[in-house]
C-alpha cells in the first residue's frame, strides 16, 4: 500500500522541481544564445520540437491516462504492476512504429538530410522515451524522487554545457547534451520503477482495456501539442531559422512561468482522481477551492509583470540580437491566466471525473483554430502571427472547457 504524502509537501517538491527547470535555462540560455546565435538556436529548437511531437505520438494518451489509472490502483501492488506493464507495452510498440516512420521520412525531407546529426539525436531520444514512465511516479505521488533526480541531472547538463559549448558551430553538441539530460532521466526512472513494479510476474496482460481511453486522451494531447510545438515546426518550414530562434526565446518566458502554474495542477490531478475513486466529494471540493485561488493568485500578477517588462526580459535572456521577440512575448503572456484556468477546468474537473470526450473536443477545437490562424497570419506576420494564433487557440479551448465544467465550478469559486 502506497502511503499518501501531504499535498503541501508534494506542491513544494514539485514547485522546487519546476523552479529548477526555470533556473536551468535562466543560467544556460543567455550564455548559449549569445554563442550559437538565433540561426543555430532555431535549428536546435526545430528538432527539439519535432522530438517532443514524435514522443507525444509514441506515448499516445498514456501520459495523462496513466496518472489517473495508477492513482486508482496504487494501494494494490499486484494491480499496479500489471497496469504499469500494460501501459509500458503499448508505449513501446507505438514508439517503434513512430521511429520507423521518422527514419523513412529522412529519404524524402531535405531539411532532415541537411541536419543528419540532429535528426539522429532526435531518433535516439525518441526510442528510449517509453522508459521515462513519468505517469507512474506522478500517479504514486513520488515527487521527492522526481525533484532529486531531475535537479541532479540538470546540474550535470549545466556543467557539460559550460565545458563544451564555446563557438557558433557547437549547436550539435548542445543538442546532444540536452538529449542526454532527458535520456538520463529515462534510465533512472526505469531502474527506480522496480521498487514499485514486479516485472518478473507472469500475469496475462489485458492491453485492449486501455486502448479506448488512451486514444481519446491521445487526441487531446495531440491537439495540445499542436499549439505548443507545431508553431515552431511550421515557422521552420514557412519562414526561416531566425524567426524560429526569436519565437523560441519568447516562448521560453511563457513556458518556464507556465510550468510553475502547472506544478500545482500536476500535484492535484492524481489526488483528485483518488478522492473521486473513493467517492470522497467533500475532500475533492475542499482541494479544488484552494487550487482555484492559488493558481489565479500566481497567474494574474506574473502575466501582467512580464507583459510590462517583456523587452528587458528578452534582452536579458538572449541579448539585443533577440530584441524583436519582445512584442511576441507580450502577445503570449496572457496565456498564463488562460491556461491556468484551463488547468482547473480540464486537469482538475473534467479528467478526474472521466469526462475525457468533453476535454478532447475542447482542445481539438483549440488546435484547429491554431493551425488555421497560423496558415493565415504566419506567412505575413511571421512569429507575431504564430503568437496570436496560439493565444486565440488557448482562449477557445478554455471557454469550451469552462462551459462543460461550470456546474462543478459554481459551488467552488
Amino acid at each position: 500500500m502506497q502511503k499518501k504524502s501531504s499535498l503541501q509537501k508534494n506542491a513544494i517538491l514539485n514547485i522546487t522541481y519546476k523552479l529548477s527547470s526555470i533556473l536551468f535555462p535562466l543560467i544556460t540560455y543567455p550564455y548559449v544564445s549569445r554563442i550559437l546565435l538565433a540561426d543555430n538556436i532555431g535549428k536546435v529548437s526545430f528538432f527539439s520540437s519535432l522530438t517532443n511531437y514524435m514522443m507525444m505520438v509514441g506515448s499516445l494518451g498514456i501520459s495523462t491516462y496513466g496518472i489517473r489509472t495508477i492513482a486508482k490502483v496504487r494501494d494494490n501492488k499486484k494491480k499496479l504492476s500489471v497496469v504499469t506493464k500494460e501501459l509500458l507495452s503499448i508505449n513501446l510498440v507505438v514508439t517503434c512504429i513512430v521511429s520507423l516512420l521518422l527514419m523513412i521520412s529522412i529519404i524524402f525531407i531535405g531539411k532532415f538530410q541537411k541536419n543528419l546529426p540532429l535528426i539522429f539525436i532526435s531518433l535516439g531520444q525518441i526510442l528510449i522515451a517509453p522508459f521515462s514512465m513519468e505517469w507512474l511516479y506522478a500517479g504514486l505521488e513520488q515527487y521527492e524522487y522526481i525533484a532529486k533526480r531531475s535537479i541532479s541531472i540538470k546540474i550535470i547538463s549545466l556543467v557539460l554545457i559550460f565545458l563544451f559549448i564555446h563557438k557558433k558551430d557547437d549547436y550539435i553538441v548542445y543538442a546532444a547534451i540536452l538529449a542526454l539530460g532527458y535520456v538520463g532521466n529515462y534510465v533512472c526512472n526505469f531502474i527506480y520503477s522496480r521498487k514499485f513494479v514486479n516485472y518478473s510476474s507472469k500475469e496475462k496482460l489485458q492491453v485492449r482495456q486501455h486502448l479506448k481511453a488512451v486514444l481519446i486522451l491521445f487526441a487531446s494531447i495531440l491537439a495540445i501539442n499542436i499549439y505548443t510545438n507545431v508553431d515552431t515546426v511550421m515557422l521552420g518550414f514557412i519562414n526561416d531559422d531566425r524567426s524560429v530562434g526569436l519565437y523560441d526565446i519568447a516562448c521560453k518566458g511563457k513556458l518556464v512561468l507556465l510550468s510553475l502554474i502547472n506544478a500545482i495542477s500536476t500535484v492535484l490531478f492524481p489526488r483528485l482522481s483518488y478522492y473521486l475513486a473513493e467517492n470522497d466529494i467533500c475532500s475533492y471540493n475542499k482541494v479544488l477551492k484552494k487550487s482555484i485561488s492559488t493558481i489565479m493568485g500566481i497567474a494574474i500578477p506574473l502575466s501582467m509583470f512580464f507583459i510590462i517588462e517583456a523587452k528587458d526580459v528578452v534582452i536579458f535572456l538572449g541579448g539585443y540580437d533577440y530584441e524583436d521577440a519582445a512584442l511576441c512575448m507580450q502577445i503570449l503572456m496572457p496565456i498564463l491566466i488562460i491556461s491556468g484556468f484551463s488547468n482547473i477546468t480540464g486537469n482538475q474537473i473534467l479528467l478526474p471525473h472521466g469526462k475525457d470526450l468533453s476535454y478532447m473536443k475542447a482542445v481539438i477545437s483549440g488546435a484547429i483554430v491554431d493551425v488555421v490562424l497560423n496558415l493565415v497570419f504566419m506567412p505575413k506576420y511571421s512569429l507575431y502571427g504564430a503568437a496570436f494564433a496560439t493565444l486565440m487557440a488557448e482562449i477557445v479551448q478554455m471557454l469550451l472547457q469552462l462551459w462543460q465544467a461550470k456546474k462543478f465550478l459554481e459551488s467552488n469559486i
